[in-house]
């Protein structure tokens, strides 16, 4: 069986009974549905993001939610609507999807207007963890699992991580000013992209956010999506992984969708920030002082698992 390498790994490769094969190591096996789902929103092929969360239907959105969300950006009263004219535009929106003849909450509905997103979908919450020292054996001092929609859990991770940040002062005049080693849009921009780009069909990791004393490390399960390497997204390239949730937090004005974050965090960082691919997980790594250049940080989270 021969299968076809590319930059980002062995493409699958189908038998004529249907069943699929990938190469790990030197070896080929059949695939699982999760690596298989992988393997295909890599290539672009499927979006994971629309796809309908089993067991979910109309009453697992936030109706306060939509309506705000139809309210501000599209001047539209949702709540006023009858029944079917909200099914419709939820439908159209791709909030809802069709699972087997019934109307089902799409994997972009819940992150995004769910009401209880976690009972849904426990990847999607952000484990958060400070450390007194430098290494992840040191002292735990906190622990904290942020949940909520994306919006939420961007709001709530970023005012949980600025209460840790460094905030080294200097006197001018009679008062004492305070200035943050990492600028909040930085800590904003880099946990956007981490919910916004994250691979959600891994169901048993997620995102953590690691405080140390000396630097914050942000990862996110999901390789870098598609053709994108590490050096493409310094020059502001892009390939979307997530269609859905790069859409609504762009209207919710959380990203412009330029591919601009990336190239202004270097910008405003400097050498005070590292990208790196670690198996199938993505690290950022921001220093609060410049680093010493003989010495490299290779601590990988053990992300949270949510499955036995």
């Amino acid at each position: 069986m021969d299968l076809k390498k590319n930059k980002r790994g062995y493409q699958p490769y189908q038998t004529l009974d249907g069943k699929y094969w990938i190469r790990v190591g030197s070896t080929n096996r059949i695939a699982t549905k999760e690596e298989l789902s992988r393997l295909f929103q890599q290539a672009g092929l499927i979006h994971f993001d629309l796809s309908p969360v089993e067991g979910t239907s109309l009453k697992d959105l936030d109706r306060s939610k939509l309506n705000e969300y139809w309210s501000v950006y599209y001047d539209i009263d949702f709540l006023s609507l009858e029944e079917n004219e909200q099914l419709k535009i939820l439908h159209n929106a791709d909030i809802l999807g069709q699972a087997e003849n019934n109307s089902s909450v799409t994997v972009g509905g819940v992150l995004i207007f769910g009401n209880h997103t976690q009972k849904k979908l426990p990847q999607s919450a952000i484990i958060t963890a400070v450390f007194k020292g430098t290494e992840i054996t040191d002292d735990l001092l906190d622990k904290k699992e942020v949940t909520g929609t994306l919006p939420e859990l961007v709001d709530r991770t970023a005012s949980l991580v600025r209460l840790y940040i460094p905030k080294p002062s200097t006197i001018e005049g009679m008062r004492r000013k305070e200035k943050e080693s990492i600028p909040f849009s930085v800590i904003r921009e880099i946990l956007v992209n981490a919910v916004c780009h994250r691979d959600y069909s891994i169901s048993g990791q997620k995102t953590a956010v690691y405080l140390f004393s000396d630097r914050i490390e942000i990862t996110s399960p999901g390789k870098l999506a598609n053709t994108l390497t590490l050096e493409k997204i310094k020059t502001g390239n892009s390939a979307l992984r997530n269609h859905f949730l790069v859409k609504y937090m762009d209207n919710m004005r959380y990203i412009d969708g330029l591919g601009r974050g990336i190239p202004r965090v270097i910008k405003e960082m400097k050498n005070r920030v590292q990208f790196e691919e670690i198996g199938v997980l993505f690290k950022v790594t921001l220093y609060f002082e410049e680093p010493e250049v003989s010495v490299k940080h290779k601590t990988v989270p053990k992300l949270c698992h949510t499955g036995p």
